[in-house]
């Protein structure tokens, strides 16, 4: 495309890193490819809708239904992170027409014949279908923060019913969605539960009888904050140096600015259902062959001053890394640096099902707090990983938050490759969030959600042949998701959606584009060159920008080196305007998807 003559040229902004990484804060042009509506994600469907509504005509019979009494409240089985509520157990319930059907619609009477949970024409994998003159409480004992929820009436009543939905928590009215009938579009909840015992979830009949009232709790979800232990109450140890392969399981921490765990062997390691917190790297090492899984760990300000937070995993001239169904809060993220294992013996790097919380670069003062610089950091970094075969990064969730976080892109692949045959699989991963340090004033940032070909490379082989696929980016700022370099980069079927707000809705000046390409270090000019033959297709994308006077604009995507070298840009669609409302609903997509297809993520 041509560029706008009064366009400023992206500018290149380098950081001091040993590694060299280059960092890019783009000025880019609004590049639309026509409009269409923007639409929320679509959750898998689970069952089939029968194309008119069933006859849910109130007999005038008392069909009501309770659940069976408890002796006591019944806790929830939570864990850190997000839960699904129709995998809990309810306190009290009740019923206006049968049984309170678990990931299925009220149906009629008899327990089992609900349908897909169904609102608006999207199916959900979770929730509860209710009638009017429903109740269910939930014990939540003060250990969460946020519920969530879509609600509104199923579509097996056509255009029928009229009911209302209220979110209760210890007695106070939280949410109440009024009166919806099958014709009013899908709400979305979500509302501060932190320091609620307890929950309850009413639907009404809105006043005007029972007839069709068939409400739907889609995707309900508790965010919550539970360690197995408190952390005051988890005994840790002092650090740990590990010499000889095995499978080690403990709570190690560093208040120094060292590791909490040293590895020093090349034998396989598996660290498992460990707890690990420092002030310097949580688990470190070179040469090794290491598995962490079902781990939990915390990055601690270092009190050094100018010194980052220490990294979740450390992987030096890595022979072979696995991290899976762990969870990583305020580090530096998973490093992994020079492969130097055997392909054909087994070793690679998979990072699979894991959460990270707040991958924060920002400088201790050295007394508790922050200077107000940061080092240039990522939640997954590869630095010279070139020619791996079978990498999997996959159904990882990532989540930031402004004030609590410093991040570059969210993943970046500096100088680095899988095979022509092999390529790095990067998929089903869910990236919300990346701030610049003073987020509602900085007007350029380089942050962003992934990132393939960073680094210029003279060898076609060393830069390149990676799929990403499938991920859902939200809020990232400066950019979604980008081709800055490399052979054979593919990006396709991506979900990339920005609303230009921060999650409390406050502008961010720096929001830029949702999908880039562009030969940034003039790789496509090499002899072979190494730009070539990529490919930006058929992703949906919706990035807005907020000005100063509250006015949009929307700019989804900049491809000033589309057809160099083969590289392809075709199919993406434009999702148009991006609300904070949409951001939360691909949220509600991502749980639907992790649900639909039975992942469980973190430990």
């Amino acid at each position: 495309m041509s560029l706008p003559a009064a366009l400023t040229l992206p500018r290149v902004l380098r950081s001091s890193l040993p590694v060299g990484l280059m960092l890019l804060t783009l000025g880019l042009s609004a590049c639309n490819s026509g409009t269409t509506t923007a639409t929320a994600p679509a959750p898998t469907p689970v069952a089939q809708v029968p194309a008119a509504p069933a006859d849910f005509v109130y007999d005038g019979q008392d069909h009501s239904w309770t659940s069976a009494a408890t002796t006591a409240p019944l806790p929830l089985a939570l864990s850190t992170g997000d839960n699904a509520l129709s995998g809990e157990n309810w306190t009290a319930a009740s019923n206006g027409w049968g049984p309170i059907e678990k990931d299925a619609s009220n149906g009629d009477k008899l327990a089992g014949d609900g349908r897909a949970l169904t609102l608006a024409g999207q199916t959900y994998a979770r929730g509860f279908g209710v009638h009017a003159g429903s109740s269910m409480t939930f014990t939540l004992g003060g250990k969460c923060s946020t519920f969530t929820a879509l609600v509104g009436v199923d579509d097996e009543v056509g255009d029928k019913g009229s009911v209302a939905f209220k979110v209760i928590a210890d007695g106070i009215t939280l949410f109440d969605s009024g009166t919806m009938t099958g014709a009013s579009a899908t709400q979305t909840v979500s509302v501060s539960v932190a320091g609620k015992q307890q929950l309850q979830l009413v639907v009404t009949d809105a006043g005007n009888g029972l007839s069709f009232d068939h409400g739907d709790w889609a995707t309900p979800v508790l965010s919550c904050t539970v360690a197995p232990l408190a952390p005051g109450e988890i005994q840790y140890s002092g650090p740990i140096v590990i010499r000889k392969g095995g499978t080690y399981s403990g709570n190690w921490e560093s208040t120094l600015s060292q590791s909490a765990v040293l590895i020093q062997t090349s034998e396989p390691v598996i660290i498992e259902n460990s707890n690990i917190r420092s002030r310097g790297n949580l688990i470190s090492g070179f040469k090794n062959r290491l598995t962490v899984r079902n781990t939990r760990g915390y990055a601690l300000n270092p009190n050094v001053a100018g010194r980052a937070a220490g990294r979740a995993v450390n992987a030096e001239e890595v022979m072979s890394l696995r991290v899976e169904n762990s969870y990583f809060e305020g580090t530096t993220g998973i490093y992994a640096r020079a492969f130097m294992g055997n392909p054909a013996a087994g070793d690679t790097i998979k990072i699979l099902k894991n959460r990270f919380r707040n991958t924060d670069g920002r400088l201790s003062d050295g007394v508790g707090g922050y200077n107000g610089q940061a080092s240039v950091v990522q939640a997954i970094l590869f630095n010279n990983v070139k020619r791996v075969p079978n990498v999997e990064i996959g159904w990882n969730e990532i989540i930031n938050e402004p004030g609590k976080s410093r991040t570059e892109e969210n993943m970046n692949f500096y100088v680095s490759s899988g095979t022509p045959t092999s390529p790095f699989l990067i998929h089903n991963n869910y990236i919300q969030g990346a701030y610049s340090l003073a987020p509602l004033t900085d007007t350029s940032y380089a942050g962003g959600g992934i990132l393939l070909g960073d680094g210029k490379v003279t060898d076609p082989l060393d830069s390149g042949y990676a799929r990403v696929y499938d991920n859902q980016i939200v809020g990232t700022t400066n950019h979604g998701i980008a081709i800055a370099g490399g052979v054979d980069n593919q990006m396709y079927n991506n979900r990339v959606i920005s609303s230009g707000l921060t999650p409390t809705g406050q502008r961010l000046p720096a929001a830029n584009v949702g999908l880039y390409v562009w030969d940034s270090g003039g790789a496509g000019k090499l002899s072979p060159p190494t730009f070539a033959s990529n490919r930006m297709d058929n992703n949906a994308v919706g990035w807005t920008r907020v000005a100063a006077d509250g006015k949009t604009s929307n700019n989804p995507m900049w491809f000033p080196n589309c057809g160099l070298n083969a590289t392809s840009c075709v199919g993406n669609q434009n999702l148009g305007t991006i609300t904070l409302d949409m951001e939360k609903q691909e949220y509600q997509g991502w749980l639907g998807k992790l649900s639909a297809n039975n992942v469980k993520v973190g430990p």
